[in-house]
């Protein structure tokens, strides 16, 4: 077993040392690799430009030998960073509709068979690279760049044909989850700083010269070597402006203009209330009342005591064992024991 599984080794390493001379043969550009800030320098960027401004150029081997050559090149042990949530203000409603339409395209024709993962992490490749100094600042720039020349488009369904088949609508709105999590602030961790992806059927020049990711359902994703590919050059700004793409007319979403004088957007004509007048009062056949004279004023209470008054003379007290009734009763007399 151990014999065998060198030999498959030795197997794929001969077959990447055979495709590196077939892209030298080829003329295929050397390996370029500027690191640090160097590479943020105008000449750096053309150079870094230079080496992936060609996603078409792909060596010419078969479906299996292009499997067996992406297996052969090492996955990096560097951390993979994530990137920062992106939100989209959806106060300019135009083009909010446009970045959503161009991103749900890129979703749907580049990773329509792909699991939810796999195409949030296409979502996420077009908002790092809308965020790079090296792609445009909006969305509908970064996914339709390139796709005005015959060869050079960065996503190949914009000038491979393939726009010209409309999409089931299951698989769009599918898509359209997705492109609208990533306007929306949600981030495929996965991917990280992730600016390239390829079909693992395909062996393009470019991926030796970035740096080798991950893989998610058949999809590599890579990103810039150096400080291109860390979180301090994905600094860049929205524009604020989606440009009109005349390749998304058949499946852009139509958004109306508000027009003032639309009679459902009218304001309501101003309500009129009438009131009826109100009935005179009806003569009263009550007999008039005479006025009421007013009350004569009350003195005002004197704060002096009152005066003396004699006090109530005694009653007389009968005796009824001695005197008649009615008559007056004698004067009694006391008695004084005096010492003798």
């Amino acid at each position: 077993m151990i014999g065998l599984a060198l030999l498959a080794l030795a197997l794929a390493v001969a077959a990447v040392l055979v495709f590196r001379s077939q892209g030298a043969a080829r003329g295929a550009p050397a390996v370029v690799r500027p690191t640090g800030l160097a590479q943020q320098t105008p000449a750096g960027m053309q150079q870094m430009l230079d080496t992936t401004l060609a996603p078409d150029e792909i060596r010419p081997i078969t479906p299996d030998e292009a499997r067996a050559f992406n297996a052969a090149l090492p996955f990096s042990t560097l951390p993979i960073l994530s990137a920062k949530p992106f939100i989209m203000p959806a106060d300019k409603l135009e083009d909010y509709a446009r970045a959503l339409d161009c991103l749900t395209a890129a979703v749907y024709y580049e990773a329509a068979s792909e699991t939810a993962a796999g195409q949030a992490a296409v979502a996420q490749v077009v908002v790092n690279r809308m965020r790079h100094p090296a792609y445009p600042k909006t969305i509908c720039g970064v996914v339709f760049q390139g796709s005005e020349r015959a060869t050079g488009c960065q996503f190949s369904f914009t000038c491979d044909g393939a726009m010209t088949r409309p999409p089931s609508p299951e698989g769009w709105a599918r898509a359209r989850l997705a492109a609208g999590g990533a306007l929306n602030g949600f981030v495929a961790s996965g991917v990280g700083m992730a600016t390239h992806y390829h079909t693992d059927w395909v062996a393009p020049y470019w991926a030796e010269r970035l740096v080798k990711m991950r893989q998610i359902g058949t999809h590599i994703f890579y990103r810039w070597g150096g400080g291109w590919g860390l979180p301090p050059a994905f600094t860049g700004r929205h524009a604020g402006v989606e440009p009109t793409i005349a390749k998304m007319a058949l499946v852009a979403t139509p958004i109306d203009p508000l027009e003032l004088d639309d009679p459902l957007l009218a304001p309501p004509p101003p309500v009129v209330v009438t009131m009826a007048p109100l009935p005179l009062p009806l003569p009263s056949s009550a007999p008039v009342q005479a006025p009421v004279a007013p009350k004569p004023a009350t003195p005002p209470v004197s704060s002096a005591p009152p005066p003396p008054t004699a006090a109530p003379a005694r009653p007389t007290v009968e005796n009824p064992l001695t005197a008649a009734p009615g008559e007056p009763q004698p004067r009694r007399r006391s008695r004084i024991a005096a010492p003798s």
